[in-house]
């Protein structure tokens, strides 16, 4: 069972805005004008009702158009045109900077994707992002042992949280209404609407959580340099998370994770990859040589698992023919000439799949898939090890310097132009 604290680490999320169908208040009415009182009459004392003509009515205000929009908290979706301030603007250097310390299309160039904002304020590499559920608050976390919130609304920095003293923040990921943080000894899971914060046992007092994976919004997995991965499943009911499985094989730390089909994939700094069946929790294929240095990054995607490596490599993995579908064989090798740090994958908005891979030279690239035609790339302050996706429409990376970077999905026509 997780021990709970209340520390306050995070805002609380406000009240949920009135919508369609509410009792709440009429606000946009005009006030009433007290009837006694036109015709001379009136003798209450205080009255309920107006003494004055009617003010004339409140000119429109502009809606701010939102820098991105979590799908979580919107109907539907839209990303409006995001205003560059006048140069003139100054803003803290804590604070996010939509407009850069550089011109934006010097470090996005591509077909079909722009930059829209940099986010300043980590002083150490970020190390996680994510956008929770329900929420207009982005999350980063950094080595420098902080996490930040930003405002998705008007890209400010609104709160900065340290999470353990002296300590570096090693992943950050989102499971609903949670943010789940990694740090030497725990994971740390922070409420954003409540700012209950709990911690989760089961990492070792000295063991560095290296890798944090969450798929289904159910299950929530953690990898730790010891070689260990442990699972927790939340608890609707009881808002916590329960310890559920240990799973013990790797002799070097876990760094990557991956979930597809009822099998957990994890890929460790000596090279290998183990696939784990989630019902019997037992290991059920082993890849001792998968690459020829640490696993960065692992991607289930349809009948396929990627796997990346600072060996320089991108491999598409698949099930032998006639094989059982666990008894994987290599489909494929992408050659980057250059350290693989992470990858993801997404659809563009003509639902065309594309894959990021993000390189230790701080290139962030942009491939069609299957075909791996280079579309474009971002260009990032150092290597990007965070890079999230999970908001359709935009992609977020988060580099060595400490910088957060926002790029848009666009039609491929405005792309172009």
């Amino acid at each position: 069972m997780a021990a709970v604290r209340q520390r306050l680490s995070f805002p609380t999320a406000p009240p949920p805005r009135p919508c369609r169908g509410s009792h709440g208040p009429a606000r946009n009415m005009p006030p009433q004008i007290c009837r006694y009182w036109k015709s001379g009459h009136c003798s209450r004392n205080p009255c309920r009702f107006l003494h004055a003509d009617v003010p004339p009515p409140r000119a429109p205000t502009a809606k701010k158009p939102n820098t991105w929009v979590n799908p979580s908290c919107v109907a539907k979706p839209k990303l409006p045109p995001v205003p560059v301030p006048p140069s003139s603007t100054k803003r803290r250097q804590d604070d996010a900077h939509p407009s850069g310390g550089e011109d934006l299309a010097g470090w996005c160039d591509g077909d079909g994707f722009r930059g829209v904002a940099q986010l300043k304020g980590h002083t150490k590499a970020v190390t996680g992002i994510a956008l929770p559920e329900g929420s207009d608050k982005l999350f980063s976390g950094s080595r420098d042992g902080t996490v930040r919130v930003w405002d998705c609304n008007t890209g400010q920095c609104v709160h900065v949280a340290p999470v353990q003293e002296g300590e570096e923040v090693s992943g950050l990921v989102s499971v609903g209404p949670w943010v789940a943080v990694g740090v030497r000894g725990a994971v740390k899971a922070l409420h954003t609407g409540t700012g209950k914060e709990l911690q989760l046992r089961g990492p070792a007092a000295s063991a560095l959580v290296t890798a944090l994976l969450v798929e289904d919004d159910e299950h929530l997995f953690a990898g730790t340099e010891d070689g260990a991965i442990y699972m927790w499943r939340m608890n609707q009911a009881q808002q916590c998370f329960d310890e559920v499985a240990a799973f013990v094989g790797h002799e070097k730390a876990v760094v990557s994770l991956a979930q597809g089909k009822g099998t957990l994939y994890s890929g460790s700094a000596d090279g290998s990859v183990r696939a784990w069946d989630l019902e019997s929790r037992r290991c059920v294929c082993t890849l001792a040589a998968a690459h020829a240095s640490s696993v960065t990054a692992l991607l289930c995607w349809e009948q396929f698992l990627l796997s990346s490596s600072d060996d320089g490599t991108v491999k598409v993995w698949r099930a032998k023919p006639g094989r059982d579908d666990l008894d994987l064989e290599v489909h494929y090798v992408h050659s980057e000439g250059e350290r693989v740090v992470a990858i993801d994958g997404t659809y563009d908005p003509d639902k065309k799949p594309v894959l990021i891979v993000s390189r230790g030279d701080g290139v962030v690239r942009v491939y069609d898939l299957p075909s791996l035609q280079n579309r474009g790339q971002i260009r990032c302050n150092g290597e990007a090890r965070a890079v999230y996706l999970r908001s359709p429409g935009v992609v977020f990376t988060g580099d060595a310097s400490g910088e957060v970077r926002v790029v848009k999905w666009t039609p491929r026509a405005e792309g172009v132009a």
